[in-house]
């Protein structure tokens, strides 16, 4: 019993301990620019790019510090990480209302995207020291031959030359880096593009579960031994993979007491059982971008009981009652939640609802389930 408190311990230290090193670089360097020309540091929030188009929140770095906005008509731009906001003026919109454009490609000739109300994208160019040109999807590529006359190499006339560069954000880029470079070789070409990030988070995490075990004859009388709800405690670490994808490591504690009254011709028979068992799930988890993010996951997990009671009575008898139950269980989880940002600082609370379906076996054999449901509240920092 002390040696499984003692592994349980280590465990949890481990997760704790192994994503300190890289947390710092969890948070990307974010300020904007304002059309005074003053330069102001801030933690910006990044949404969609359909959000951002019209819209940064950003927090200042003192605990307690409130969300406030960034608009284009107020600030000239917006730099996320190697992501880069300007604010112009759409040359189709006739109101001459300020909006923000992700800048693409910086060089002699530069590539902008816009992403409207409805999630479509558009996409502009502007050489240096001229006015935003818009492109479309079916005549994209005669606007480009009629403009960008400064690569003799560049055949505009032969049909699978425009194939290579889709109207997509990766054709487009390709395009524009590939004409500024022959073009114009000695000036920079800058991609403003966010390479894919990794970096860990930790965190803690509390909730309530409800837990029901079936168990069948191989091990036990057969029956189901009642539903029994629980406090739950546990740590994780998060390894992200750029904005959307990660996986969570947990180390939970749980326990279940659970009971069978049947009654046969003669007397009652009541058995009563009782485990405390880590949990051990690796979920593969995806993340929406907002101000609540929305996540799910799913994923095996592994169960190690620690220790196990149970007893037996039969009319007058009463005798310790241990089904034959291996220690090491397998299984699998998945869940869905919310996660929100309430803090200066990069933590985040989520709040997740889990179902977990574990198997038990004796042996090789299988002889029955554990099944509960959580309902999950979590800090990560």
């Amino acid at each position: 019993m002390k040696m499984n408190i003692n592994i349980a311990i280590a465990v949890s230290t481990l997760l704790l301990t192994a994503s300190l090193p890289a947390q710092a670089q969890s948070r990307k360097p974010s300020y904007y620019v304002t059309w005074q020309g003053d330069t102001v540091q801030a933690a910006i929030l990044r949404a969609s790019d359909k959000k951002n188009s019209h819209l940064f929140y950003f927090k200042g770095d003192r605990q307690g510090d409130v969300r406030q906005e960034l608009r284009p008509e107020n600030v000239k731009v917006v730099v996320y990480g190697n992501e880069r906001f300007v604010s112009d003026s759409l040359p189709t919109a006739a109101s001459g209302k300020q909006v923000f454009l992700k800048h693409l490609i910086e060089s002699e000739v530069s590539l902008y995207k816009f992403t409207d109300e409805a999630g479509k994208a558009h996409f502009l160019f502007q050489k240096k020291g001229g006015e935003l040109q818009p492109m479309q999807l079916r005549t994209y590529s005669g606007a480009l031959k009629v403009a960008l006359t400064g690569c003799p190499s560049f055949n505009f006339n032969d049909p699978d030359f425009i194939k290579q560069y889709s109207y997509s954000v990766r054709g487009l880029s390709r395009f524009f880096i590939a004409y500024n470079t022959c073009a114009t070789p000695d000036v920079p070409v800058v991609e403003h593009r966010n390479k894919t990030q990794l970096y860990f988070t930790k965190g803690v995490t509390a909730g309530v579960a409800s837990s029901a075990v079936d168990l069948d004859v191989l091990v036990a009388k057969p029956g189901n031994y009642g539903t029994y709800i629980n406090p739950t405690i546990g740590v994780f670490g998060e390894f992200h993979v750029g904005r959307h994808l990660s996986s969570v490591l947990e180390l939970q504690y749980h326990r279940y007491e659970g009971e069978l009254l049947t009654q046969d011709a003669f007397y009652p028979d009541e058995i009563r059982i009782a485990m405390k068992y880590v949990r051990v799930p690796l979920l593969f988890k995806y993340t929406t971008t907002g101000k609540g993010k929305f996540f799910l996951n799913a994923g095996p997990h592994a169960n190690y009981r620690l220790a196990q009671s149970g007893n037996r009575k039969y009319s007058s008898l009463a005798f310790n009652y241990l089904p034959d139950i291996n220690k090491m269980a397998v299984g699998w989880s998945g869940g869905a939640g919310l996660a929100l940002s309430p803090f200066a600082n990069k933590s985040e609370l989520k709040l997740e609802g889990r179902y977990n379906h574990t198997t038990l076996y004796t042996g090789v054999n299988a002889c029955g389930t554990l099944i509960s449901s959580q309902l999950l509240a979590s800090i990560s920092f």
